[in-house]
């Protein structure tokens, strides 16, 4: 179909104003005739009525052909002419123009075309030089790039508002281990949020802490916590702040290592020790016993069998000190953060109600002293004591007294027994509490080594206990708080990246007011059995790949095939190379869309032809209860509001025209990527033409012909 165009419009009106004009003459023409001759014309017009309609059909289509050849010579080239220019200077600059026209508009393209030959060349030079002087700096790049794969820890530099900036493949090896949850995958790359991968009110009290010490200009800055990831590994995490030239905070760098090995060493060996000490202490025993015998029947005075007994008895003792000795020496080390014991002790009660709906009574509180403890892992491992207690002794509500002796803070747990023993709790019982690991955490025993605590055990007659007591310490000092760990200057090395992102602040953004250039775009495709969403067509294979600061995420693609449950007509096995058996055993639908939509996540959605795609994801939503609700661009709209001239926008003649390579046609993440490249070479040339915004572009979109086809 033509689009209706300025000319045709000219044309119209010009008509008929021209028809009015000449309607107004014979109108006076007439009045000035007499009868006599208002009649003889009459009765002529009667006469060659045939011949008067047939000149006037012709002089009607010799004007229209006229018309037409005015427009096809001059016109229409023009039109094509600022299209095609305007391709070339903002997306393609080997794009010629191949235009049919008159003598002058070819004169025409040949001097653009001439420009065209001088611009690229110039961009060729221009590329060579940048590339010529970037090339010490892209040898450090690499060197830095490659260092940082190899470190021993993980690393996640952030802007503020936990966009990732940049990753070494230790993190995303970590991060990506086979997780043992039911929940969606977590994605790593560049532009996504760290929340999704670390809990988010960690990261938060982490910021807090650094930006008290930053206040307080301490030299340490760093700030540290384990915590549980969901791929039930512990990460020990200590996060870094990069400040910018006027010392604000502007980003922040995570360096982590995996931990679980590490606890899981210190478990096995703590329960070997105490089982060594069991066993040592049970001969111990029987040894005295066997001395006590000896020494009867020899009657020897108790002065003689005195020393050896002594000895012994040091023995149990000098087993805890070397017990200590190498519990500690292999005890993940995490410097202690000072919080008020008021604070700590609120914010207890506050998530232990919140979580469990147990009621923590703070009947008696030490004033303005304060704790040193990891406050995540403290918290967290004396909240699920409670929880664990409750569920023997089934009872919802403890009592909590705080006292300081010394340098010691002792926190008293008592609560009501009730009357039955079944519902009372001893000390076999509490012990194995210590050892237990709750939501993958470290054992209590292990979180209260780390937190330089003790828990005794306080039991009535009968064994059975009635309070627990925590001891900690107040405020004392350890080495690893004194190791620096100074904020990160950014700018002090300009030449090795320049990390956009950090500018980024979109968390306060409304995304349709959001310029197109600043957005992280998902842009995907599917294949299919077929082109009938509604007639039982199924999705063989969806792939995705990410834009992110107007660069292809290559790291970051998401590929799946797709068992459908049904065959694949041969027809459309001939398009995508997809067959029965590729697919056969393949994660179905409803378990691949909830990992696609996670993978979408805070993005704008692109596609070429995508109403098809999309109509393929809707018909899903009843068995999958998923909806794709992302702001949705298509290639296909734009190329048609930004060329109206030609004819053909399908993803060969697009990419053709925007010199845009091809690989893996018909294969889901071979047009995504093609969709991407194809995407990135219309931006500029939207700018240019006015289209800004993401609203600009979905109001653009809406009025191409092709915005009104459906599926």
């Amino acid at each position: 179909m033509k689009q209706t165009n300025r000319f045709w419009k000219f044309v119209f009106f010009a008509l008929a104003a021209t028809l009015v004009v000449i309607t107004a003459i014979l109108s006076l023409l007439w009045q000035a005739l007499s009868r006599e001759e208002g009649r003889i014309l009459i009765s002529l017009a009667n006469d060659y009525f045939l011949y008067i309609i047939s000149a006037v059909f012709i002089c009607i289509a010799v004007a229209f052909a006229g018309l037409e050849i005015i427009f096809i010579t001059y016109i229409k080239p023009l039109k094509k002419i600022c299209d095609e220019a305007s391709m070339i200077y903002s997306s393609n600059p080997s794009h010629r123009i191949t235009i049919n026209g008159n003598k002058d508009i070819k004169a025409l393209s040949y001097v653009i075309n001439s420009f065209a030959d001088l611009f690229e060349n110039l961009n060729k030079n221009i590329t060579e030089q940048i590339l010529a002087a970037r090339k010490k700096t892209e040898e450090e790049r690499n060197l830095l790039a490659a260092i940082m794969a190899e470190l021993p820890q993980g690393v996640f530099i952030c802007n503020k508002c936990g966009r990732i900036l940049l990753f070494n493949s230790l993190a995303k090896k970590i991060f990506s281990q086979e997780s043992k949850s039911l929940k969606a995958e977590y994605f790593i790359g560049l532009g996504r949020s760290i929340f999704h991968l670390i809990d988010k009110e960690l990261i938060g009290h982490a910021i807090e802490e650094i930006q008290t010490r930053l206040k307080n200009e301490q030299k340490s800055v760093a700030s540290y916590f384990i915590t549980p990831i969901h791929t039930g590994h512990l990460i020990s995490v200590e996060t870094i702040p990069i400040l910018d030239q006027k010392k604000e905070m502007t980003g922040f760098i995570l360096t982590f290592q995996d931990v679980s090995d590490d606890i899981n060493t210190y478990d096995i060996t703590h329960k070997t020790l105490v089982t060594l000490k069991k066993e040592l202490s049970k001969h111990i025993l029987l040894v005295k016993e066997e001395l006590i015998q000896s020494y009867d029947k020899n009657r020897m005075n108790s002065s003689g069998r005195l020393p050896l007994i002594k000895i012994l008895d040091q023995l149990p003792r000098h087993h805890e000190r070397v017990s200590d000795i190498v519990l500690d020496a292999i005890l993940t080390k995490v410097p202690l953060t000072k919080l008020l014991l008021s604070d700590f002790l609120n914010s207890m009660k506050s998530k232990a109600d919140s979580q469990y709906g147990i009621k923590l009574n703070i009947i008696h509180q030490t004033e303005n002293n304060r704790i040193q403890a990891d406050k995540y892992l403290f918290t967290t491992a004396l909240i699920l004591l409670f929880k664990n207690l409750s569920d023997i002794i089934l009872n919802n509500e403890f009592n909590i007294a705080s006292l300081k002796t010394g340098n010691r803070i002792i926190f008293e747990i008592t609560w009501q027994n009730r009357l039955s023993n079944k519902n009372q709790i001893n000390k076999n019982q509490v012990e194995k509490l210590l050892y237990k690991r709750f939501n993958e955490l470290p054992s209590l025993f292990y979180i209260l080594k780390l937190n330089k605590a003790q828990l005794r055990i306080i039991c009535d007659s009968f064994d059975f206990c009635s309070q627990i007591n925590i001891i900690t310490r107040a405020e004392f000092k350890t080495p690893l708080r004194e190791k620096l760990r100074p904020p990160v200057i950014a700018g002090s090395r300009p030449e090795f990246y320049d990390f956009n992102l950090f500018k980024t602040e979109d968390e306060n953004l409304d995304l349709l007011d959001t310029n197109l250039r600043t957005i992280t775009y998902t842009v995907f495709d599917t294949e299919t059995t077929g082109l009938n969403p509604d007639g039982g067509d199924e999705i063989i294979s969806i792939a995705a790949v990410r834009i992110v600061n107007l660069r292809i995420a290559y790291q970051d693609i998401f590929e799946e095939l797709v068992d459908p449950k049904r065959d694949i007509p041969m027809e459309s096995y001939k398009i995508h190379g997809i067959n029965y058996e590729m697919v056969n055993g393949k994660k179905d639908i409803r378990t691949i869309l909830p990992i696609f939509k996670q993978f979408t996540s805070n993005t704008v959605i692109v596609g070429h032809n995508i109403a098809f795609d999309m109509k393929m994801l809707k018909v899903k939503e009843k068995t999958t209860q998923i909806k794709f609700s992302n702001p949705v661009l298509d290639t296909l709209l734009l190329s048609a509001i930004l060329h109206p001239v030609h004819e053909r926008h399908d993803m060969e003649n697009i990419a053709k025209r925007l010199g845009v390579n091809i690989i893996g046609r018909h294969t889901a993440l071979g047009d995504a990527i093609a969709t991407a490249e194809i995407f990135l070479k219309l931006l500029p040339i939207l700018n240019s033409n006015g289209i800004l915004t993401l609203k600009d572009a979905i109001k653009a979109s809406k009025k191409s012909y092709y915005a009104r086809l459906k599926y």
